[in-house]
């Protein structure tokens, strides 16, 4: 019995040790979105993030599944993820401004785990938006598909409208991949897909003052839900901090990186099978 009682307490320093080395992802999102944790389906995308609150679901709920996520380049091969996809327009996550918990920006990271299933559904496909309301107003971040796959952005800074370059994102049908866009306050915006820098431009200078708080997920802005994304989202997170191309990484590898805590008790049964 000692033996047995040694053996598990070498495990569990081991196991804590090896917890020690999966570094976490990185610290205090403000907004977080995951399909595999949201309590609140199908009515709200329930944030996880410093903030709090929720995202409503708008006039047609997008679609909770569960399927495969694989990027190679990433070492990514999950079977059985969930995820949100939008099966028509008008399905989008993030209601009226006054109804979303508000966000507040200087430097700013935007992250999603995304792909793009077809063409738009109507007229063209926005993507997200994270915007001071009204929409195009005084400061905010646009993005949507130009060219049939590639994503782009508009920014809103200084109250109006800036001139900015492409971001050099390209969504490929059927395709998932892991995008990053990171703002550095009136320095530089750099776009990373798949963990690695594809574009940077100078930057804009935002305004922490004044809150982000139309927020959509599936398209542009709340009032522009029905130029829909057809595609499928798993994670989305904002910072209110720009993240460095390590943290970018960090955030990619640790997220489906598996707790050494959860295999305990798979771990600690073995123990005591081997023992008898």
């Amino acid at each position: 019995m000692k033996n047995f009682i040694s053996i598990c307490t070498t495990l569990l320093f081991l196991l804590m040790a090896c917890h020690a080395t999966f570094a976490n992802v990185v610290e205090d999102p403000v907004l977080y979105l995951d399909a595999a944790d949201n309590p609140a389906h199908p009515k709200a995308w329930e944030n996880l993030g410093t903030e709090g609150g929720e995202l409503l679901a708008t006039d047609k709920p997008m679609e909770l599944e569960e399927g495969e996520i694989k990027i190679p380049a990433l070492g990514i091969n999950e079977p059985n993820l969930k995820y949100y996809t939008t099966t028509e327009s008008l399905s989008t996550f993030g209601g009226p401004p006054q109804k979303n918990t508000p966000l507040f920006f200087e430097d700013w990271t935007l992250e999603f785990l995304c792909r793009r299933n077809g063409d738009f559904f109507l007229e063209e496909h926005h993507f997200a938006g994270f915007q001071n309301s009204p929409r195009e107003g005084k400061q905010g971040v646009r993005l949507w598909i130009v060219g049939g796959q590639n994503l782009d952005m508009s920014i809103h800074a200084g109250g109006s409208k800036q001139g900015v370059q492409p971001l050099n994102l390209v969504l490929e049908e059927g395709v998932w991949t892991w995008i990053a866009l990171v703002g550095t306050n009136d320095d530089s915006i750099v776009a990373y897909q798949d963990g690695k820098e594809v574009s940077k431009q100078a930057g804009f200078e935002f305004d922490k003052s004044l809150p982000i708080d139309d927020i959509s997920i599936g398209a542009n802005s709340f009032d522009e839900r029905r130029r829909t994304f057809n595609g499928s989202f798993a994670i989305v997170r904002a910072y209110d901090k720009a993240l460095s191309e390590a943290e970018v990484n960090q955030n990619i590898s640790d997220t489906f990186a598996v707790d050494p805590a959860d295999k305990l008790p798979t771990v600690w049964a073995k123990v005591k099978r081997d023992y008898q």
